[in-house]
């Protein structure tokens, strides 16, 4: 991650015309987009010279990209592109001769960050194409003690300090997954916004392991419906059941959680912020505030979709027209 904050550290006039970036920890490649876009791109101009392009929203993803790169800057030096892929770089799109030909004539006045979500192929073309005019950086989820000094800073950010047993406690239950442990840190420094160092008693007293697991299993069902990966949810719906879930119980979280980010984006998208979406929705900031950091990943018609899955799970469920666990698994495969 080191490498990530020395792009940062560079004034815009020495920035390369391409940076990809490669990672399979969603929350690296977010939390970098937002910090390049606040470092470089002037908030003026972001209407005007800034565009974002998600591959799983757009059907021709590698002709609009080489189409918005090259538009000219509208009053400004650069225009900034930025965009999501899952396939290109990674061996798995095959068709890359559109993006190759755009690397081989980069227009000077463009400036582009591509966000891949896994891992890079070397060898590739299409790789080896970027590399002659930018960088291509894999980056992984910090580990052991780049992991402790993650968690101290996340703390230090928010004007906190927490113990080593408390950092010792969260990497138990957590791991290395960065989105999980950032939510549960704003959490914490929201139930102890009157304490200035945070303990492992305080941690306790906010979260038991048991509810803790728990409520992670159901956000990585959620992620992993939302992402269409289906072979994962099904895995994380089996370990839920096998710890004893009930069946409804689940997809009553699941219900919540997909209609509380589908009224968020609605909400954000007509320009709301996160403390007026809560006092709309009657809503506590914390779920508010994370649904508004996530709901731009995924479309209305996705979530749309899932939820009427939901709908008819539900009906089975109680209809007995199928046992409990077979209808998750059906909603689940779509």
């Amino acid at each position: 991650m080191d490498a990530l904050a020395d792009i940062l550290k560079k004034p815009l006039k020495e920035l390369n015309p391409l940076y990809i970036i490669a990672s399979e920890d969603r929350y690296i490649l977010s939390d970098f987009k937002d910090k390049f876009v606040e470092k470089f791109v002037d908030e003026a101009s972001r209407d005007f010279n800034l565009s974002y392009l998600e591959e799983e929203e757009a059907e021709e993803f590698a002709v609009l990209l080489k189409n918005q790169a090259n538009t000219p800057p509208i009053f400004a030096e650069r225009r900034f592109i930025i965009a999501r892929t899952a396939n290109y770089f990674t061996g798995k799109e095959k068709k890359e001769e559109l993006l190759i030909s755009l690397f081989s004539n980069f227009p000077e006045t463009t400036i582009m960050l591509i966000l891949v979500e896994g891992k890079i192929k070397n060898g590739l073309k299409i790789v080896e194409a970027a590399k002659k005019i930018g960088e291509v950086l894999t980056v992984s989820a910090p580990r052991f003690a780049e992991l402790d000094k993650w968690i101290f800073n996340e703390f230090k950010k928010r004007g906190k300090e927490i113990d080593f047993e408390g950092v010792k406690f969260l990497e138990q239950i957590f791991s290395n997954n960065l989105q999980r442990l950032e939510s549960e840190i704003e959490k914490i420094v929201l139930y102890k916004v009157e304490k200035q160092k945070i303990s492992l008693d305080d941690l306790l007293e906010i979260i038991s392991k048991d509810k803790l697991l728990e409520d992670s299993l159901v956000f990585n069902l959620t992620d992993a419906l939302l992402q269409g990966k289906k072979a994962q949810a099904i895995r994380e719906l089996k370990q839920m059941l096998d710890g004893g879930a009930i069946p409804l119980a689940i997809l009553s979280t699941l219900n919540w959680q997909l209609r509380l980010l589908l009224s968020v984006k609605v909400l954000k998208k007509q320009g709301k912020t996160v403390a007026e979406i809560a006092r709309i929705l009657n809503s506590h900031q914390y779920p508010v505030k994370k649904c508004y950091q996530y709901s731009d990943k995924f479309s209305e018609d996705k979530l749309l979709g899932l939820l009427e899955n939901l709908l008819e799970a539900n009906y089975n469920i109680v209809t007995g027209r199928y046992n409990p666990e077979l209808a998750l698994e059906m909603a689940i495969i779509g």
